[in-house]
């Protein structure tokens, strides 16, 4: 740990934005929108870039620093910095309308990258480590404790990973098995026979080379044969030692240089990973125990300047007001008083009213009251005028952020803590920060003393006593439209504990194994920009990007609440691809990061089945899950082959009935009835790899965002194949022909990868590495058992389902029609 290393980075960073304010600035120019909708793409583009870096600096910042004042400070402006990137995210994709790919969420960036002479992974945005860690922690331990100590009385073990089995496509008729046994002896038999014929014709040819030898005249002796012999396996061996020499030698000078590094396990208690592990425990518990140090401090730093400065505050504050009142009653002449001690705080009721502005006041009234009509409706209450379009950009994150800039320096820019070498708090710092606080618990004192001075004034000067201001009226909220949702009268009064120990024995609180956001491997599409113009729909977002908004759309509102409550509020999200594409892992990885509680509520588990049999029971468990998620957040509800709720009820052409769409009608219900409040972190996320049998309209209308987990291209299964291999802790041979394995295995899944690794790569399999070095015939030979995910044509529909289901070839269409007849949006006649 460098304290000055991450404070020379804080300081960079506060250098950065205020440099990206002043871009910012530009917003505030009248015509800036108005800009060809490309200038604004690249400009927000560009500060969105700028965003992502900062928010990488100031979560490393927070993450490493253990300064317990700083950190708060810190935090602030992290938070301010993620709302303000995910807000220029959602305006580079609103003037994202130049290529087909016509305002998509997988925004492609790759040329200005590339402008910028960056690497396509400064992209990456995670998800903040401190989520896990510090958000609600000792409510959340709780919740976690309660469910593992349930789970470890029900015996149910640690989670497992869900393994993918393998598929034999054998007929069963016997007339069947006799032929198929019959063909593979014939091939046996076959390849026996050339391998015989292919040595016979060895030994005839060195037969015949012999007599030709010897008929030149040539001696040959049996100590010549065996010379020549060992000469050839000489020549051999010195060329494979050869090799092999060279090879290390160039394995040495790569580590040498920095370029590579050795390969160890990183499991072993030695490793460089392990001692990492163990250095951040041990950061963590100092950051832990200074703020609770700097959160003693402080209550003890209150008790003493309420002791010794509290009374001269207090006495200040009296004076003021007095001087305040006697000043009022000068201006006046003696004939009126403040109404209220507040008014101190106003600027405009501070002062009496001079008598022009109470001579414009009365000739006004009857103006403002002509003014504050309500404005005529037309039919139906609507207005008779379209509401104008704002024309500027919303900058209040924007002021938030300045401000904590100018706190930044004003706190710590003059600040010397090169002495502080264990980072502890700075005393003037919380002196300065405990002197508002009870500056502000005065100001309620002295104004309740000020209203008792107000009404002896009253009594003695203007002999009357004084008449309290009326009431402000109330402005009543419309009321919102009373939806209700199923279920509820079952489980009212129960204990929240008691719901979830029933979730528990039903098997709806699932345990995964822990994961992260990074292992999604994949690899970045740098012509993804080029693909956009190129292709008619919109191409498959890469893994680097749906990582990106899996964290920005999912993973930030499900991990802060303030996040939530500032960004978009989302709570139901659609996960859709082929089978072992990464969406159950995504999941995992979600639930990890966010310190999550996952209910799993798939119609089709046998746990879960009985919990649907009717209408009541279907509400009753419906209310229990949502309520539990609710009050115990952050909470992940997972429901896997959604298709077979939002599909059609009935049997049509090609596309049988969904089997349990009576659960549609009740989960339509919670959310209309906004069951997950805005500030609740509780996501629901459906996943299905049969989109096309979902009804278009419904899937639409539910889901918020849906995520395409698409099939893997060249780049992304070569990086998934090094990954599993290696983390078997193996090297494959130098000739290897990894290549030709990511060619062959086109069309499968990751988690047909990882299966067929595992099966290959096994405890003994290891031990005869050294012997019996891998083949690419291992691999082929259990592809050839693996599930193939989809035919080509089958999955163009889930590339047309992805199109339509985002909204984007509609959006597109109605840009292409009045950019054909704008008037009209239609075609020309």
């Amino acid at each position: 740990m460098s304290k000055q290393y991450y404070n020379n980075m804080w300081q960079e960073t506060i250098n950065d934005i205020q440099d990206l304010i002043q871009v910012e600035n530009f917003q505030n120019e009248p015509d800036f929108l108005k800009k060809p909708s490309q200038d604004l793409f690249q400009h927000y583009a560009q500060n969105y870039i700028r965003y992502i870096g900062i928010y990488k600096k100031l979560e490393d910042c927070y993450d490493q620093m253990v300064h317990p004042q700083k950190k708060l400070n810190l935090k602030e402006l992290l938070e301010l910095a993620i709302i303000r990137m995910i807000e220029n995210k959602k305006l580079v994709i609103q003037f994202n309308v130049h290529s087909n790919s016509y305002q998509s969420d997988m925004v492609n960036l790759d040329e200005l990258i590339t402008d910028l002479k960056l690497t396509p992974d400064y992209l990456e945005v995670p998800i903040p480590r401190y989520f896990k860690k510090e958000t609600d922690k000792e409510r959340l331990d709780e919740r976690n404790f309660i469910i593992d100590k349930t789970l470890q009385d029900m015996d149910l073990g640690q989670p497992e990973e869900t393994v993918i089995e393998e598929q034999y496509f054998l007929d069963t008729k016997l007339e069947n098995i006799i032929e198929i046994i019959q063909r593979n002896e014939r091939g046996r038999a076959g390849i026996q026979r050339v391998l015989q014929f292919k040595q016979l014709r060895k030994e005839r040819l060195r037969k015949e080379n012999k007599t030709k030898r010897l008929a030149e005249g040539e001696e040959i002796t049996d100590e010549q044969e065996n010379e020549k012999a060992l000469l050839i396996i000489q020549k051999c061996f010195k060329g494979y030692k050869g090799r092999e020499q060279v090879y290390f030698m160039r394995e040495e000078e790569m580590k040498f240089l920095g370029i590579q590094r050795d390969s160890e396990d990183p499991k072993q208690a030695n490793s460089q990973f392990m001692k990492a592990q163990e250095q951040r425990q041990k950061m963590t518990l100092i950051q832990q125990q200074h703020m609770k140090d700097y959160e003693a401090k402080k209550i003890e730093l209150k008790q003493l300047v309420q002791e010794t400065e509290g009374p001269e505050i207090k006495e200040k504050k009296i004076k003021e007001r007095i001087d305040w009142i006697d000043m009022y009653l000068d201006k006046t002449e003696g004939k009126k008083l403040p109404a209220k001690a507040i008014d101190f705080y106003d600027d405009k009721k501070r002062y009496p009213p001079t008598q022009e502005e109470l001579d414009a006041l009365k000739g006004g009234k009857k103006g403002a009251k002509k003014e504050n009509k309500p404005e005529k409706k037309g039919k139906k209450g609507k207005k008779d005028k379209k509401e104008e379009k704002k024309d500027t950009i919303d900058l209040t994150t924007v002021i938030k952020i300045n401000e904590r800039v100018e706190e930044y320096l004003t706190t710590w820019g003059s600040t010397d803590d090169s002495t502080n070498f264990q980072q502890t708090f700075v005393t003037d710092v919380a002196k300065g920060l405990v002197r508002q606080s009870v500056d502000t618990q005065m100001n309620s004192l002295v104004d309740e003393l000020i209203e008792i001075e107000l009404d002896n004034r009253h009594l003695f000067l203007l002999k009357k006593p004084r008449k309290k201001p009326p009431k402000p009226k109330k402005i009543k909220p419309p009321k919102p439209k009373n939806f209700k949702v199923p279920g509820a009268g079952g489980v009212k009064g129960r204990d929240v504990f008691d719901l979830l120990s029933e979730l528990l024995e039903y098997g709806i609180v699932k345990k995964l194994m822990p994961a992260n956001l990074s292992d999604l491997k994949g690899g970045q599409n740098v012509l993804g920009a080029t693909q956009e113009q190129q292709f008619a729909t919109t191409p498959d977002p890469s893994y680097p990007q749906l990582r990106s908004a899996l964290a920005e759309f999912v993973g930030m509102q499900l991990g802060s609440p303030i996040l939530k409550e500032k960004l978009d509020k989302m709570s139901y999200f659609l996960f859709f691809g082929p089978s072992g594409s990464g969406k159950t892992l995504a999941i995992r990885a979600l639930a990890t990061e966010c310190n999550a509680m996952l209910l799993d509520i798939t119609p089709s588990s046998p746990e879960v089945q009985q919990k649907f049999s009717d209408k009541s029971s279907i509400g009753k468990t419906f209310y229990t899950v949502f309520y539990v998620a609710k009050v115990l957040h952050p909470t992940i509800i997972f429901m896997d082959n959604i298709e077979q709720v939002f599909g059609s009820a009935k049997k049509k052409k090609g596309v049988p009935a969904a089997p349990w769409a009576k659960l549609k009608k009740p989960l339509q219900d919670f959310k209309k009835a906004k069951f997950i409040e805005p500030t609740t972190r509780v996501v629901f996320i459906g996943c299905t790899n049969q989109p096309e049998l979902m009804i278009m309209k419904d899937t639409k209308n539910f889901f918020e965002k849906k995520f395409f987990f698409p099939m893997l291209n060249y780049d992304t299964r070569l990086t998934l194949l090094n990954f599993f291999i290696e983390e078997k802790g193996i090297k494959l041979e130098p000739n290897f022909p990894l290549s030709t394995l990511a060619h062959l295995t086109e069309g499968y899944t990751a988690g047909s990868f990882k299966n067929i690794i595992d099966k290959i790569i096994t405890t003994e399999r290891i031990k005869k590495i050294s012997d019996k070095p891998i083949t690419i015939d291992e691999f082929v030979a259990r592809l050839s058992r693996q599930p193939y995910v989809k035919s080509q044509a089958d999955y163009d529909k889930l590339r047309t389902f992805f199109d339509e289901v985002t909204g984007t070839k509609e959006r597109r269409e109605k840009s292409k029609a009045v950019a054909v007849d704008p008037k009209k949006g239609g075609k020309k006649k």
